[in-house]
């Protein structure tokens, strides 16, 4: 039988876009601080980071949503506040085939390997190591035989890809160099984008509980990981306080703080609401205000202390 043309409108919703900025923020990071330290700054490279990160979180994206609708996760979620949790509606209401799906997620994955395959031809082969993590970690995140975020390590290894990985990355494309800065940098990011997988998780908890998928909200439960969330969100300032402390981050990386304000706010809606997941949308949303506005304001830092 053959498949009805989809709308380009309904893949590229199941692309889940507006969460690419996981995927800007540590790229621009890392160029940033690469051209602070070295003046160096390639546009041709930056673009080709950019394209295999995002090739990359497009492969995680849709293959998980094939694998949580494989193992009936997206059919058990009567909470999710789409878009933030609870996967795409597309393969449950029939909009997409799940093998479709599939076959863009790998086809995205090969694409992301092939990017980075080249970096590491022209730049250095320390970008094999870390694109392996990213691939391995795209993939298996809910494939049923691994299944890294039932295993409690699922937000670490968010946290890592998306926050000192990426960083990393996009910084030694860029000066063929690893430095302490880059790594520190890369620490309070991907504190930011750990938190803004852990709050999502709320609404999903009951549904992911059935199907095995133990994280640590399913872990936890609702009301101590909203406890937690407030430890991960206080993270964020104390790692970026700490590489200012150790002279690592310039002195102006203290604008961050400015998105105190962002995040106290959604903490103070995930302690009282918890429970009720539509009334916990507004934390959703901060969190990932948080994410862009704290990112940017951690790289613009770099570019302030040259002045």
């Amino acid at each position: 039988m053959k498949e009805q043309k989809v709308p380009l409108k309904i893949w590229l919703a199941e692309l889940r876009a507006p969460f690419f900025t996981a995927s800007l923020v540590p790229v621009i990071l890392g160029a940033v601080m690469a051209w602070h330290e070295t003046r160096i700054f390639n546009p041709f490279y930056f673009m080709l980071t950019l394209a295999g990160v995002l090739a990359l979180h497009t492969a995680t994206n849709t293959l998980n949503d094939y694998f949580d609708y494989r193992s009936g996760n997206d059919l058990l979620n009567r909470e999710a506040n789409r878009p933030f949790d609870g996967g795409s509606p597309f393969i449950i209401d029939g909009r997409l085939q799940a093998e479709s799906v599939y076959r863009f997620g790998v086809g995205a994955l090969l694409l992301g390997i092939a990017i980075g395959l080249f970096l590491a031809w022209k730049r250095g082969w320390p970008i094999i190591p870390l694109g392996l993590i990213g691939v391995g970690t795209a993939y298996f995140y809910v494939e049923p035989r691994v299944k890294l975020a039932s295993r409690g390590v699922g937000e670490l290894l968010t946290g890592f890809c998306f926050g000192p990985l990426v960083v990393i990355g996009a910084y030694f494309v860029q000066a063929e160099t690893i430095s302490a800065v880059a790594i520190m940098a890369g620490i309070p990011v991907g504190f930011l984008i750990t938190n803004v997988l852990f709050i999502n998780q709320f609404p999903d908890r009951e549904a992911d509980l059935a199907v095995g998928k133990n994280h640590w909200v399913v872990r936890l439960g609702k009301k101590k990981a909203a406890k937690v969330f407030v430890v991960l969100v206080s993270a964020v300032y104390f790692s970026v306080a700490l590489g200012v402390l150790l002279r690592i981050l310039p002195l102006f990386s203290f604008i961050t703080f400015c998105t105190i304000p962002i995040n106290l706010k959604g903490v103070m809606v995930a302690l009282k609401e918890y429970e009720n997941s539509p009334r916990l949308r507004p934390a959703q949303a901060l969190t990932i205000l948080s994410h862009l506005t704290t990112g940017l304001l951690l790289s613009l830092s770099f570019y302030l202390s040259e002045l």
